[in-house]
């Protein structure tokens, strides 16, 4: 398994922003690993007003919010020296943000809380975390379209793993909510926001901007599970050969309540098991190696309904795959992915099944396979058309 992340960060010099009347003074700067436990960036100082108590510090990236702490902490020393404000006792504050490796560096500025309206710049800084040289870079791709009340919850997901060399890359598919505010919010994760091109074109956006060596991607809707980076790269550290390893998932509802599912089965092979069904339900339970795609190309937007169903059979038919009972991801099941089109599924299924049928064509068992999975989706799908009032196809 993945040592934790570090908790080094570089940080720039620390601007001190000139005196403002509001306020007797400020001091801000970062906290060693031994001072603060957190495994980001940390920063710890005081604010001192003149009228009356500051109510808190704020700390922004490109104007957004990213963290607040209150201005409550015990200051003995500057209650020493500013003996006329009684509340200097207690107006020290820490700061705490996650940062994931990255070679940028993220510009911060910090500002004084007065009140619920009015705010005072007291420091300016530059902050970043550097992947460790013997941790191998992995970005997560988060496409979303029509989720962004859902994308905080997979960010962090993200952040929470035990795993430093790790980059988010959230591509917005033309959502008309608030993808990119929810992306602002956290500094290090780099968005990209471009026309509606469905699932599969976002996919191979993120692909485009990533930077790792290992690749996941992460529908917004669901989350990683504590230790699924790590796990995965132990699983295809274990067979250089390999190019996809997927672990299990656990069902979630749409408020991330536990649904009661039986276990995923763990088949024994990959690639007969892909041909009778898809059964990788989460493209967030699969970390792949990014030579993977220069050889088999991205995702094919003329398949997106089952654009994933595409790459995880292409890659079982030529490369060796790892396969983990391990839970590595949740599943959200909710009303907008429960009620997609079946028909245009059933079709993106068969399409990317038929197109095995080369490399079976000598092989009765996968022969038998292959029918095994389109007759299955022709049954489930069109089972699914008939209770939603449409026509089963033929």
């Amino acid at each position: 398994m993945s040592r934790p992340a570090s908790n080094r960060i570089e940080v720039g010099e620390v601007e001190l922003l000139p005196r403002d009347g509001r306020l007797v003074g400020w001091h801000l700067r970062p906290l060693a690993p031994d001072e603060h436990p957190h495994r980001g960036l940390a920063l710890g100082g005081w604010a001192l007003g003149r009228e009356k108590p500051v109510l808190g510090v704020e700390l922004l990236h490109r104007g957004h919010v990213v963290a607040r702490a209150a201005a409550d902490l015990p200051r003995a020393d500057i209650a020493k020296a500013q003996p006329d404000f009684p509340y200097a006792e207690r107006c020290g504050f820490e700061l705490s943000l996650d940062l994931l490796a990255t070679s940028e560096e993220i510009e911060l500025e910090a500002r004084a809380v007065l009140d619920p309206l009015n705010r005072v710049p007291i420091a300016r800084l530059a902050a970043r975390r550097p992947a460790e040289q013997d941790e191998a870079a992995v970005t997560v791709v988060i496409p979303c379209f029509r989720q962004a009340h859902f994308l905080s919850q997979a960010i962090e997901s993200v952040l929470a793993q035990d795993y430093g060399a790790v980059e988010i890359v959230v591509v917005d598919d033309g959502s008309p909510d608030n993808v990119g505010a929810i992306a602002a919010r956290y500094p290090s994760v780099k968005y990209l926001r471009q026309p509606n091109g469905g699932l599969a074109a976002a996919r191979n956006a993120g692909l485009r901007e990533a930077g790792g060596e290992f690749l996941l991607f992460l529908d917004a809707d669901d989350r990683l599970l504590p230790g699924a980076i790590a796990r995965g790269l132990e699983e295809l550290r274990a067979d250089p050969e390999a190019m996809m390893a997927a672990g299990t998932w656990r069902l979630i509802g749409e408020e991330g309540e536990p649904v009661p599912a039986a276990a995923p089965e763990v088949p024994a092979e990959a690639y007969p098991a892909l041909l009778e069904s898809c059964f990788i339900s989460t493209p967030a339970a699969v970390l792949y190696r990014r030579r993977l795609f220069e050889r088999i190309g991205g995702f094919d937007p003329e398949v997106s309904a089952s654009a994933d169903y595409d790459v995880y059979l292409k890659t079982a038919a030529r490369f060796p795959v790892r396969l983990h009972p391990h839970a590595v991801a949740e599943y959200r099941r909710h009303g907008a992915n429960m009620t997609r089109d079946p028909a245009l599924i059933m079709s993106a299924e068969i399409a990317v099944l038929e197109r095995q049928a080369p490399a079976v064509r000598d092989q009765p068992a996968l022969q038998v396979a292959l029918e095994a999975g389109i007759a299955r989706s022709r049954a489930y799908h069109g089972e699914r058309m008939r209770a939603l009032g449409g026509e089963r196809p033929r």
